[in-house]
C-alpha cells in the first residue's frame, strides 16, 4: 500500500493558485464535525425513534430482511420508510452534484446548508410537540433526518477523502489494526483515523446522555445547531484562506544586503 500522503488525501484538491485550494482549507475539519453530528443522531434515532439508525442504513436493511422471515416484533414499516428517505436524499445530492460540482466551493457549500435546513426542520418538528412511537410526527422526523443523511452520505463518498465518510467507521477500524505496527506497518493518517473513531464514539456518547435527560427535543436541537456551524463555519474558513496578504514591508537596506 503506497503511504504517502497527497493533497486529496488532506483534502485540499490539486495545486492549483489560492483561489482553487483555499475552500478546502477547513473542510477535514468540518467533515470531523460532521463525523460528530452522526454519532449523536444514531444515538437520537435509535434510542427515540423506534431503534433506526439513520445516519446509515446497514442495519435498517437487516431488520428488513429478518421482518420479511419468521422473526416477530420488527418494525418493517419505519425501517422500510427510512431506507426510502434515506435513497431519496442520496437522489438529491447526485442531482446538485451534477449541476454544479464543477465549483466545487459552491456544491460543498450547498450540501452543508441543505442538510442544515432538513435538520433544522426536524427539530422545529420536535419542538412543536414531542412525538410518541409510531406517529405521523415521528415518521416526519425519520424522513426529515433520513433525507439529510442520505444527501450527506452521497455528498461525502462524491468528495472521496480517505478515512472520512462520517457515518461508517467499520473500514477505519479495520485499517487501524492492519496498518498498525503489530501488522508490520507504519499506520498512515494514523491521528485522522483516531479522530474519526473518537468523534463519532463521542457524539453517541453526547447523544444518549442528552435523549436520557432531556427526550428528542433537546438532541435535535444540537443537531440542528451544530449542521448550522458547520454549514457557517466552512464558508468562513473559505474566506478566511482566500483573503489577500499583505506581503511584509522589507527596508530599501535590508535588500540590498
Amino acid at each position: 500500500m503506497n503511504t504517502t500522503s497527497t493533497a486529496d488525501d488532506i483534502g485540499t484538491g490539486p495545486p492549483a493558485g489560492p483561489a482553487r485550494r483555499a475552500p478546502d482549507r477547513g473542510l477535514p475539519t468540518v467533515l470531523m464535525g460532521l463525523t460528530l453530528l452522526s454519532g449523536i443522531i444514531d444515538a437520537v434515532s435509535y434510542l427515540g425513534l423506534g431503534q433506526l439508525f439513520l445516519g446509515k442504513m446497514t442495519g435498517n436493511l437487516i431488520v428488513l430482511g429478518i421482518s420479511l422471515g419468521p422473526a416477530t416484533g420488527f418494525a418493517i414499516g419505519a425501517a422500510a420508510v427510512a431506507l426510502a428517505a434515506f435513497l431519496a436524499g442520496a437522489v438529491l445530492a447526485g442531482r446538485l452534484h451534477t449541476m454544479i460540482a464543477r465549483f466545487r466551493y459552491r456544491w460543498i457549500n450547498a450540501a452543508l446548508v441543505i442538510e442544515a435546513a432538513l435538520l433544522v426542520a426536524a427539530a422545529v418538528v420536535a419542538v412543536r410537540g414531542a412525538p410518541t412511537t409510531s406517529t405521523p410526527k415521528t415518521t416526519t422526523l425519520i424522513v426529515l433526518i433520513a433525507v439529510a443523511m442520505g444527501f450527506r452520505n452521497a455528498t461525502v463518498r462524491k468528495m472521496a477523502i480517505p478515512d472520512m465518510t462520517t457515518t461508517l467507521v467499520t473500514l477505519t477500524l479495520a485499517d487501524l489494526a492492519s496498518d498498525s505496527f503489530l501488522a508490520g506497518r507504519r499506520n498512515p493518517r494514523l491521528r485522522r483515523r483516531i479522530g474519526v473513531v473518537a468523534a463519532i464514539f463521542g457524539g453517541a456518547l453526547i447523544g444518549g446522555f442528552l435523549v436520557a435527560a432531556h427526550g428528542l427535543v433537546v438532541p435535535l436541537v444540537v443537531c440542528a445547531a451544530l449542521a448550522c456551524a458547520l454549514a457557517v463555519g466552512y464558508p468562513a474558513a473559505h474566506w478566511w484562506w482566500a483573503r489577500p496578504r499583505k506581503t511584509p514591508f522589507v527596508p530599501a537596506q535590508r535588500r540590498k544586503r
